[in-house]
């Protein structure tokens, strides 16, 4: 009675090739269904041996000599306009996969960036660049208070007790707390009992500071 069943065989080609709709809008409507790689890291070998997923698409140029196509971006998207499309129609305009083809519609959509991925990777830039900017400001104001914090030191020449505070204010700074070490500056320099000439002392020490962190971000954003 078993004799009439067939078993069915797998695909030999599953996952061993990059879907189209996920490198193209970054998402498939098939989901988990899908017979095709959702990402460099889903695919895997066939019978023929290892996928060549990332093998530089070699073309021929006018003069008859190998040209590598291929740029070094997104692993997701190194196949992307690197080849004539066969279903494309250059009279007409027109292919069958339209907008979610992967393959260059006529010689000037070669090696096309993928828009969804570029569009990806752009803004991705940008977060670590303003990363980058919030920890390049949050350590260049913890220079600029050490270095306010100890040239204060010489406004109050044997005030042991502004000097500690300074000197704590310091540690603060080289600890990270910038808030702490802000704090006890004011602490100092808004107390009722600070001269006229404490006072303007303290201002050309805080210009001169400002003055050091404008030119430092300056020179960063050069």
């Amino acid at each position: 009675m078993y004799q009439n069943l067939q078993v069915q065989q797998p695909n030999s080609k599953y996952k061993t090739q990059l879907c189209r709709h996920f490198i193209t809008i970054g998402s498939c409507a098939l989901g988990t269904r899908c017979q095709f790689a959702h990402g460099r890291q889903e695919l895997r070998t066939n019978n023929q041996g290892m996928t060549n997923y990332n093998q530089p698409n070699i073309q021929q140029n006018h003069q008859g000599g190998n040209q590598n196509r291929v740029q070094h971006l997104n692993p997701m998207i190194t196949n992307y306009k690197t080849q004539l499309c066969k279903h494309f129609n250059p009279q007409t305009g027109q292919c069958k996969n339209g907008s979610t083809c992967t393959f260059a519609h006529g010689e000037q959509e070669l090696n096309q960036i993928n828009p969804y991925l570029q569009n990806q990777y752009m803004s991705m830039q940008q977060q670590i660049k303003q990363q980058n900017q919030v920890t390049l400001q949050a350590e260049l104001t913890q220079q600029i208070l050490i270095m306010i914090l100890t040239n204060m030191e010489a406004i109050f020449p044997g005030q042991n007790n502004i000097i500690n505070l300074l000197k704590f204010g310091q540690e603060k700074a080289r600890q990270g707390d910038n808030q702490a070490a802000s704090e006890i500056i004011k602490q100092i320099i808004h107390d009722e009992q600070r001269t006229k000439e404490e006072k303007n002392q303290y201002q050309l020490i805080y210009n001169n500071a400002q003055n050091h962190y404008s030119q430092k971000l300056k020179e960063s954003n050069m």
